[in-house]
């Protein structure tokens, strides 16, 4: 294979426009992390377990001197920490929650959590970091054919396209990606959709279970908001170009 001195040129432009952006994306990406703290204390000794995370869905409660929900949490740390963590999670252990801006949080991911745990190998380091993932069983049960008649679903993004994406997926719906604008609508008049807490997502809360969205459909189709496409086919979804960096509940299909 031969290459031109204008093809060479090119091909360095473009590796260092790649080495610019990869320096623009990760400045200051310390600042973007969060950090999760936990105390256990026993008779004799009090121990303390403190690490980075870079995503979390919360769900705060209604009044502020109750405790939030944690659905989402993914941290970062040694192989002490994460283990420690990750024995606490199963305990459904209160944690302290601190995001970028904001006091610190006291939130609990609950009863029959869920814990994925996985290392990074980092340059320069002789040991992989370790990486712990833990659900709440309520996101953990938003997969198809899990929970069909629960009236709430947990969604880490809030774009459109993506939250009648998931919903339909989980429900069984009879959809297609142009209806997203009227769900958007419906879930907003009717107060279905709320946002949560998040870190390194935009999450949601979604209300409203398979026969509701049914209804919906059925009364958009009659007064002709939406229409059924006259072309039959395979469905193409266009989800946000963010959605596999940024959106974990893709995940959980």
């Amino acid at each position: 294979m031969v290459t031109t001195k204008a093809g060479a040129d090119k091909k360095s432009a473009l590796l260092m426009s790649v080495n610019d952006w990869r320096k623009r994306k990760l400045q200051n990406a310390h600042q973007r992390f969060g950090s999760l703290e936990f105390t256990k204390r026993t008779k004799d000794t009090t121990t303390r377990v403190r690490v980075h995370i870079d995503r979390a869905v919360l769900e705060t409660p209604k009044d502020e001197r109750g405790q939030s929900s944690a659905h989402l949490i993914s941290m970062i740390g040694g192989d002490s920490e994460i283990g420690a963590l990750w024995a606490a999670v199963t305990e459904g252990a209160l944690f302290q929650i601190q995001l970028p801006g904001r006091t610190s949080i006291p939130a609990s991911l609950g009863p029959e959590a869920q814990c994925f745990r996985g290392s990074v190998m980092v340059p320069g380091r002789k040991r992989p970091v370790r990486h712990l993932v833990a659900v709440s069983a309520e996101l953990a049960k938003a997969k198809p054919g899990a929970d069909r008649e629960a009236a709430r679903t947990i969604l880490c993004g809030d774009d459109p396209a993506f939250v009648l994406y998931r919903v339909a997926y989980r429900y069984g719906l009879p959809v297609v990606p142009e209806w997203a604008p009227w769900f958007a609508r419906e879930l907003n008049q009717r107060k279905s959709i709320t946002p949560l807490l998040g870190l390194g997502c935009s999450p949601v809360l979604v209300k409203g279970n398979k026969q509701t969205f049914l209804k919906w459909i059925g009364r958009a189709l009659r007064e002709c908001l939406i229409r059924i496409p006259a072309e039959n086919g395979s469905i193409s979804w266009k989800l946000p170009s963010t959605f596999l960096e940024g959106e974990f509940a893709a995940d959980f299909k």
